[in-house]
């Protein structure tokens, strides 16, 4: 039976993996042309041309013969928008919609929770002002049945709870965090592989879903400039994630002292940054510019801009709900382990990585991609 690649599929391979058309095209050994034949349908590869391709982007055969669309919905919002180069976006953005393909399979078999959220702000950003925002991070908490005083314990387990599907993606890149969006009436957060510390990672999903109740009027990024994205829709959601994160009454209440060794103790309590907590001190006036411009030198002189106090103590937190899905389906039976790997379509590195380890069957599974032998 004649093997029929889907030219968008291959596209779609490449580029999650980094690669360019010549990256591709020189491990192959075609021309970069070629590439570009294959990827707009214009010629097909020969048999021995796709095993090669399979072998080297090491995805399953059978992902290069079914449709993977892109999600329907609102705009893709990226952590540190202005840094992130337009290789690693478009890597995200590919692994987003396998994303969504494993939540539309799984979905398949088990209800997800209710997406359960304050009314969305349906404001033009540069109307949106800090007074809206407070009152959507105190709404969130009264949603979520958090108090308005209180440090949130688990933030990633709560927002899954409340219908918000996370997963960790493969890609390591210090210029992204982060990336949200809906998804039809879903909202998802994918975060990046870069062994973030457990304060970064919470204030990054704060600020995704910042993005997520903020900004659903906005229907591209691409419609704002860098300074735009930058001054107003990331400072937006930085600010819905400290006043999410860190009440203003009660964290003021809190802060007894505004030497750097107090800012540790209260960072066991609030498990925010120190950085971002000197920041919000300053934001509020309760330390002035001379003090924030003193504190933030001693935060540089004893090198915790990128590595604080209490970094290695505090746990990171996982997304697991995706893991439980995939579990209560395996374990009532309803499909096998093995089948609903194949049914994914994707290869197990990126399986692994959004749902969990568990997804291989034993330390021999591999890749259901053709075993190449030479002919003597």
């Amino acid at each position: 039976m004649e093997y029929k690649l889907n030219h968008k599929q291959l596209r779609s391979a490449r580029i999650a993996r980094g690669m360019s058309m010549k990256d591709l095209a020189e491990k192959i050994g075609v021309s970069r042309q070629m590439i570009s034949y294959y990827e707009s349908n214009k010629k097909s590869p020969s048999t021995a041309t796709l095993l090669e391709i399979m072998a080297v982007l090491k995805f399953p055969r059978e992902f290069f013969s079914v449709e993977i669309d892109a999600p329907v919905g609102g705009a893709t919002f990226f952590r540190k928008q202005s840094a992130n180069t337009k290789k690693t976006r478009e890597m995200q953005q590919e692994r987003l919609k396998y994303f969504n393909e494993i939540y539309e399979k799984l979905a398949r078999f088990v209800n997800f929770p209710t997406v359960n959220l304050p009314e969305l702000i349906e404001k033009d950003v540069h109307d949106i002002t800090e007074e809206d925002i407070i009152q959507k991070a105190m709404e969130l908490r009264e949603v979520w049945s958090i108090d308005k005083v209180s440090p949130i314990k688990n933030l990633v387990q709560l927002a899954e709870k409340n219908g918000i599907v996370i997963a960790e993606s493969t890609v390591s890149d210090r210029t992204l965090d982060a990336l949200s969006r809906w998804i039809a009436d879903r909202p998802f957060i994918m975060l990046a592989d870069n062994q973030e510390s457990s304060v970064r990672r919470r204030f990054n999903v704060a600020h995704e879903i910042g993005h997520i109740i903020l900004h659903n009027s906005v229907e591209s990024i691409y419609d704002y400039s860098n300074i735009e994205l930058k001054n107003i829709i990331e400072r937006q959601a930085n600010l819905f994630a400290s006043h999410f994160l860190l009440p203003n009454n009660s964290f003021v209440d809190s802060l007894l002292s505004t030497s750097l060794e107090y800012f540790v103790e209260l960072k066991k309590y609030w498990r925010v940054s120190i950085q971002a907590m000197l920041h919000k001190a300053h934001h509020l006036e309760l330390i002035n510019d001379d003090r924030y411009l003193y504190l933030v030198k001693q935060v540089a002189f004893k090198k915790w801009k990128t590595k604080e106090p209490l970094d290695d103590e505090l746990a990171v937190e996982k997304p697991t709900l995706l893991e439980k899905v995939y579990e209560m389906v395996v374990q009532n039976g309803i499909v096998s382990k093995q089948e609903l790997n194949k049914q994914f379509n994707l290869p197990l590195d990126e399986i692994k990585k959004m749902i969990s380890p568990l997804v291989i069957i034993d330390e021999n599974e591999k890749e259901s991609t053709p075993t190449l032998k030479l002919i003597k």
